[in-house]
């Protein structure tokens, strides 16, 4: 593709950019947590909320026949297991992310790059009449004298 070397520059570092990313984010997926720290954490949970009653007996005892343990044992089970729940879906987060999005994004932030014609970015293209001297030739398109279009002024 006929790309001015400024714009070639900004496309290279932005590809690599995308490529680190792209790698970190492999990464990430293909190093699972392992299935026992899971099963772990999720049992010693349970046992824990199991005895959580017996340790709620004594400051619970003012409330009649300790009914006031049902509830406090009930939120705080919820909030527990949503937050175990949170940590297992945070352990692929690919599963949660809307990746759609993001490679709908990235395709056509591509499309952009690809579809870029000289002088998208209000720089002067000059068309080369083979002269040695630099900056000699004619100007195409650009933007001369805050005015934009196709006009035909010689430089030298």
């Amino acid at each position: 593709l006929p790309i001015h070397f400024i714009r070639k520059n900004e496309i290279h570092r932005a590809a690599t950019i995308f490529e680190d990313n792209l790698g970190s984010s492999e990464r990430l997926l293909t190093s699972p947590i392992p299935l026992f720290y899971s099963r772990h954490t999720a049992r010693f949970l349970s046992f824990w909320l199991l005895l959580l009653p017996f340790a709620l007996w004594e400051p619970l005892g003012n409330s009649w026949n300790h009914v006031d343990m049902i509830p406090v044992t009930s939120v705080l089970s919820l909030f527990l297991f949503g937050i175990e729940e949170l940590a297992t879906q945070l352990e692929e987060p690919f599963t949660i992310l809307p990746m759609q999005g993001f490679c709908d994004k990235i395709y056509n932030w591509c499309n952009e790059i690809v579809s870029f014609a000289p002088g998208d970015n209000g720089m002067p293209v000059y068309e080369n009449k083979g002269t040695p001297s630099v900056g000699a030739g004619t100007l195409i398109s650009g933007n001369v004298n805050g005015v934009n279009g196709s006009s035909r002024v010689e430089v030298a």
